[in-house]
């Protein structure tokens, strides 16, 4: 009769090989979460801010800086008007005054008074006897730190 062996291993040993071979086979996995699907999954929304709009300065329909002689300016003033008003009849002339900021409110308010009464009047009552009327033809005085030197800025809406 043919001998037969048969060796029992002991029941503590096999499960323990049974988890080791079960815990070296998984290791090289990669478990199944939600960021297997949605890699944004668990961090805090981000909302998108879009960039500020660039705004380009518009730029004035004429410049003109403070003691240049009317005979320079009032006949390039007059045709300009005449242009604007046969584009569009109920245009606004806007005038601005504009002194550089010299940090003292009075001296700041000297100079915008002077500029006003003389460069400032003196288009505005050019623009309306080339045709403009007068309601459509609006002067503003402020001081303004873009400005190096006093200026008369005629803009249009």
């Amino acid at each position: 009769m043919p001998c037969v062996v048969y060796t029992r291993m002991p029941r503590p040993a096999v499960k323990l090989l049974l988890v080791a071979g079960a815990v070296v086979g998984l290791s090289g996995c990669k478990l199944v979460d939600q960021k297997t699907f949605n890699p944004q999954a668990g961090r805090a929304p981000q909302p998108y801010i879009p960039p500020p709009p660039v705004v380009v300065p518009i730029p004035p329909l004429i410049e003109l800086v403070e003691g240049t002689p009317a005979s320079a300016w009032q006949h390039p003033v007059e045709q300009i008007v005449h242009k604007a008003l046969a584009r569009k009849p109920n245009i606004l002339f806007t005038v601005k005054c504009l002194v550089p900021v010299s940090g003292d409110s009075a001296h700041d308010q000297q100079a915008l008074i002077h500029l006003v009464q003389g460069d400032g009047q003196a288009v505005a009552q050019t623009m309306t006897e080339a045709g403009a009327p007068p309601e459509q033809v609006e002067i503003t005085a402020m001081p303004d730190s873009t400005v190096t030197k006093p200026l008369v800025r005629v803009y249009v809406r």
